[in-house]
């Protein structure tokens, strides 16, 4: 049988985790509706045969024989020790539970419904346990989504290098066009002017020829009357 030196200290060191684990443990919602489960129990009164209870963090965790203080002390129990739940005694001051296989009596004051003691413990590690996963899982996805925002990125940044290429080509091919335009307007314009300088000058050369044909005509004596009649 342990001493009552090392439960008390058992029983204060339970203490101890429960109380971190308290401030620490943040409540679940229960968001599955396809299932209608009962309310949890909040008291050791409320519970049903097989169902599961804790030890408390009270001192002096004694395990009797039957439903009395005056029973024998058989064994005693670690705080926080996972137990089973039979049934209360008909003054509601003892509770007959199971553990490790065998019946004992406790007092109603050193059990509770939530776990406590290294039980709470297991629980909060294995709470920490699968936050961890999650955040792995998290930090992979996010990893992941990262990566594929980045090809993304280059993707976009290659197609809009390819844009600004073909771009400048395309506005120096505009350039080079409006550059062979305004060429052929030059020499079309010149091409007019010398074509309005050689009608002007054919214009010219035809009055010149006129007048000097007229001057001509002018001064070529005409056959007289007097020898037509004579013909």
């Amino acid at each position: 049988m342990i001493s009552i030196k090392k439960i008390i200290s058992g029983s204060l060191l339970g203490l101890c985790v429960c109380a971190i684990g308290a401030v620490q443990a943040e409540p679940e919602n229960n968001t599955d509706t396809d299932e209608i489960k009962p309310p949890k129990a909040k008291e050791v009164s409320d519970l049903q045969i097989g169902d599961t209870l804790y030890v408390s963090e009270n001192v002096n965790v004694w395990l009797r024989t039957c439903p009395r203080s005056n029973c024998k002390i058989v064994n005693s129990i670690h705080v926080g020790e996972r137990i089973t739940f039979n049934k209360l005694s008909d003054d509601r001051k003892f509770v007959e539970i199971t553990y490790n296989g065998k019946e004992y009596w406790m007092q109603y004051r050193d059990l509770q419904v939530e776990p406590c003691g290294e039980a709470k413990v297991d629980e909060l590690e294995g709470k920490i346990a699968e936050l961890k996963n999650s955040l792995e899982n998290y930090d992979s996805e996010v990893a992941a989504n990262y990566r594929a925002a980045k090809a993304k990125v280059e993707k976009l940044e290659k197609e809009n290098a390819s844009l600004k290429s073909t771009l400048a080509a395309q506005n120096e091919k505009i350039e080079d066009l409006d550059a062979t335009r305004r060429d052929f307007a030059d020499k079309l314009e010149t091409k007019e002017l010398d074509m309005q300088m050689r009608w002007w000058l054919q214009g010219a050369v035809i009055a010149f020829c006129g007048a000097i044909i007229g001057i001509i005509c002018v001064y070529i004596p005409r056959p007289s009357s007097k020898r037509k009649n004579r013909f």
